[in-house]
């Protein structure tokens, strides 16, 4: 007796031609929308770190103005006999520039010391507006000197870039004659003093077209004081010694 061989309900023939396409197609197609997801979350993510690092760069610079503004120090400007005798402390301040004598540089290991500051809003050949800051080392002034700063000799150092608008303005705390009040010029040779503190508002662009403004005030702790009017001798303010000392070979 012959055994039968046993039916089996699979098929052996393999995928025919139009499956083999249809399959490839759907991977391919899989393959694409997985590729384009990864594009737009690494596109995402490069723009995240960008506007991550910017902000980082920004606040770095601001954290570096902002001690350097604070560490504003009332230096007597040199006497100008010709223009009366005039004490007043080395600060010049407009609504696009402001010069004065700090303890903190940008660049310490070249300016040690006294520095002379110059803030600037220039335009270069593209038309596009920066924040420039110019130091040397404070060695005096001459008297009479229109500005304190030569720009020739300097080499400039660009803090904001891009700008569309950007403006000083020095608190005046003002007496019982006039009120306190903001005011966008600072001239000490009249008013014979610092301002209570800068203020700076810039509105800038980034690579990307986004827009960031920001707003800083920094108070002015320095006080202007001339020590050719308000001397006092250290040594007035010694104990007097108590009784006389005996010599050592004295009996």
């Amino acid at each position: 007796m012959i055994a039968r061989r046993p039916v089996s309900n699979t098929s052996d023939r393999g995928f025919t031609l139009i499956e083999t396409v249809i399959a490839v197609t759907l991977v391919a197609m899989m393959a694409v929308g997985l590729w384009s997801a990864f594009r737009v979350s690494l596109a995402s993510w490069k723009r995240g770190t960008d506007s991550v690092d910017a902000n980082q760069r920004h606040r770095s610079i601001v954290d570096l103005v902002k001690k350097q503004m604070a560490s504003i120090y009332a230096v007597i400007a040199p006497i100008d006999l010709q223009a009366g005798g005039t004490v007043y402390p080395v600060f010049a301040g407009t609504d696009s520039s402001v010069q004065f004598i700090s303890l903190n540089s940008l660049r310490f290991y070249e300016h040690p010391g006294l520095t002379m500051v110059s803030y600037n809003v220039e335009q270069d050949r593209s038309g596009a507006y920066s924040l420039v800051e110019r130091e040397a080392q404070y060695v005096g002034l001459e008297p009479g000197r229109e500005s304190f700063f030569d720009r020739e000799v300097t080499q400039p150092f660009v803090i904001f870039e891009n700008l569309t608008s950007f403006t000083f303005e020095y608190f005046d705390p003002g007496d019982s004659d006039r009120p306190a009040r903001w005011v966008t010029e600072w001239d000490a040779k009249e008013t014979t003093e610092l301002p209570a503190a800068i203020s700076m508002t810039m509105i800038s662009q980034d690579a990307s077209g986004e827009t960031i403004s920001r707003h800083l005030v920094v108070p002015v702790m320095s006080q202007a004081y001339d020590p050719r009017l308000n001397f006092v001798n250290p040594f007035e303010s010694r104990p007097a010694a108590v009784g006389r000392r005996r010599a050592p070979m004295e009996r």
